[in-house]
């Protein structure tokens, strides 16, 4: 290996920093629900737990959560995690991002319809950070910081009032929040004495 290709190996190293996942299972590739919650209605895990089920494609596995049918007595589906954020510094920034795809079978015009919904809860405080009611997907990216220790985030599939509602499905995959680390480059002084050493290991090489 050339020794300019070591420098910049080495650069590469010292300048970036990586930040563990605080969710465990995020992305769901132990294909169950390790380290989640499932709860209906705000009663906890229901006794007939089908409405939560693993999609595995190929290995690549992802949660989904759907709805009940008419005439079951399941009006809400959640799926949850709990916040461990007590090794965070306070000033800690962090980042949350998930995927996430809704499916919805009714009327889908107004806050009647079927909904996915995510929100940030304490059992006394409910900050909600995402509120769809159309068919879609997407990646949703927030900031947060240490105050929310203690916090679930909950993942919510809401049945609504019309007729054709109870057929809607989310589908949620690579959940992480991890903390905000600024990447800073090398001192000046630093690059200059490997760019010295450079030039004379490649002078002495030639001589």
């Amino acid at each position: 290996m050339k020794f300019t290709s070591i420098i910049a190996a080495t650069l590469l190293v010292m300048s970036t920093q990586t930040s563990a996942n605080l969710i465990s299972n995020g992305d769901f590739q132990t294909c169950d629900f390790t380290h989640w919650g499932l709860d209906t209605d705000g009663f906890g895990e229901p006794a007939d737990a089908s409405g939560f089920t693993i999609i595995d494609e190929a290995g690549q596995c992802a949660a989904q959560v759907s709805t009940g049918s008419p005439f079951s007595t399941q009006f809400a589906n959640t799926l949850f995690t709990d916040l461990d954020l007590s090794s965070v510094s306070p000033d800690a920034l962090l980042d949350l991002q998930f995927d996430w795809t809704f499916s919805g079978f009714d009327l889908q015009t107004d806050e009647f319809s079927d909904a996915f919904s995510v929100v940030l809860n304490n059992g006394v405080t409910l900050e909600e950070l995402l509120f769809v009611f159309e068919d879609g997907s997407g990646t949703f990216s927030t900031q947060l910081d240490a105050s929310y220790d203690g916090f679930s985030l909950d993942f919510a599939l809401l049945p609504g009032f019309n007729v054709e509602s109870y057929a809607s499905t989310f589908t949620l995959d690579n959940v992480s929040l991890t903390e905000r680390v600024e990447v800073t480059a090398p001192h000046t002084s630093l690059l200059l004495a490997f760019g010295l050493c450079a030039v004379a290991l490649r002078r002495k090489l030639q001589q």
